[in-house]
């Protein structure tokens, strides 16, 4: 497979990692602002990832293990992607529908974007282990979602099954991005992010939401939530509130948890009984480390339920990018 990595960010990197160790998949070009050296030096060292070996600049390329990669710069891609089987989008920008229809006019097989669309732009949503198995040749555009999206719908989805989720409110404390700022100043969609993110704990939306709902319609209207952007490089968590249907305790749900860890959700959700911290996901391959030391149940006719899950940010959301990747071989 042939892949082009529109932007070239803290996701667009992460899968060119993974991607890079992946037999059957190669990232043939890199579309991205910055110049050819910068993104050789951002690929080879990384304050979370640590150093990538055999990787440099050579005449206005990339050169990773004595493998040319082809860059353009400035949204300036290849007229021609014939030779492209999937163009991932990762840079946040030019996602309605005309423009990802152009890059399937300009000729390539597939479009994946990193990040949640709007209903009726991408033919379909998956996160990767819960509805992967909906994906068809026809879905041509497809939204990858989000990274805390693909933490919490295993978790409802797994619960759901058993006890019916009647409403419920989601809590995201993530690590800061890059969208926010610095140093205080100005933000374009939200004030609070333009504070200085590694000074303040910023509350702020998540289009987590918009992604579960469209691989969950059966839930649709029945989580809430928001987010919090706190001052760590990476490694974030999800708190769920809900109220289920019927009796259940905490060691019920932790079992129901680590049965589907250890079978249908295995490489997906990670069961743990372990006091976890943020720095300890850090580099985590699952979408979700299930945090079982901190649920809690008060249960009735209904069940009102706590559940905490961990998640690499940037790389357990890579991992899931990359086999959505390899699905559509």
């Amino acid at each position: 497979m042939r892949v082009l990595i529109n932007g070239f960010g803290r996701i667009g990197r992460a899968l060119f990692r993974i991607l890079e160790s992946t037999p059957d998949a190669d990232v043939v070009h890199v579309n991205d602002p910055l110049p050819a050296e910068q993104l050789a030096y951002l690929l080879k060292y990384d304050s979370v990832m640590a150093r990538m070996p055999n990787v440099r600049a050579e005449d206005g390329a990339l050169l990773v293990n004595g493998r040319r990669v082809t860059l353009t710069h400035n949204g300036k891609l290849p007229a021609a992607l014939d030779a492209i089987d999937v163009v991932v989008n990762s840079s946040g920008r030019n996602n309605s529908r005309a423009s990802l229809e152009g890059l399937l006019a300009a000729g390539a097989k597939r479009v994946v974007v990193s990040q949640p669309l709007a209903q009726g732009v991408a033919d379909k949503t998956i996160l990767y282990g819960v509805n992967h198995h909906e994906l068809r040749d026809a879905h041509r555009i497809i939204s990858a979602g989000s990274c805390t999206a693909h933490c919490f719908a295993p978790l409802l989805k797994v619960l759901h099954g058993r006890w019916p989720v009647l409403r419920g409110y989601m809590m995201t404390v993530h690590a800061y991005t890059s969208g926010q700022n610095i140093v205080d100043g100005g933000h374009e969609r939200d004030p609070r992010r333009g504070r200085a993110g590694a000074a303040n704990i910023v509350p702020t939306t998540t289009e987590s939401l918009l992604a579960f709902e469209q691989v969950m319609p059966e839930l649709a209207g029945r989580i809430t939530g928001m987010a919090q952007r706190v001052p760590v490089l990476n490694g974030s968590n999800v708190e769920l509130i809900l109220e289920l249907q019927g009796a259940a305790s905490a060691a019920q749900i932790n079992a129901a948890v680590k049965a589907a860890a250890e079978g249908e959700y295995a490489g997906i959700i990670e069961h743990s009984e372990d006091p976890l911290v943020s720095s300890d996901v850090v580099g985590n391959p699952h979408s979700v480390v299930f945090d079982s030391q901190l649920t809690s149940v008060q249960s009735g006719q209904t069940s009102l339920a706590r559940l905490i899950a961990w998640y690499d940010n940037e790389w357990g959301y890579a991992c899931r990018l990359g086999q959505l990747l390899n699905t559509l071989k």
